[in-house]
């Protein structure tokens, strides 16, 4: 599990490596203290796992953003 904060919210990765060798990763917006959770599985595929993360950290900083 990795986290991060962004604009007070808490972003909550989880990393997975598939059978084939790719990497997928979901995560889940906790806005405190109202405890609102948004979660979103990741579909894309990557070949590296910190590929993988930076992505998905990438992306929840942009729905953060235009929920906002």
């Amino acid at each position: 599990m990795i986290q991060a904060i962004h604009n007070g919210i808490e972003i909550e990765m989880e990393l997975r490596q598939l059978t084939h060798g790719y990497w997928k990763c979901d995560y889940e917006l906790i806005n405190h203290p109202k405890g609102t959770t948004t979660i979103h599985h990741g579909d894309p595929e990557f070949p590296a796992m910190g590929l993988a993360r930076e992505a998905t950290l990438r992306e929840a900083r942009d729905a953060i953003d235009h929920a906002g």
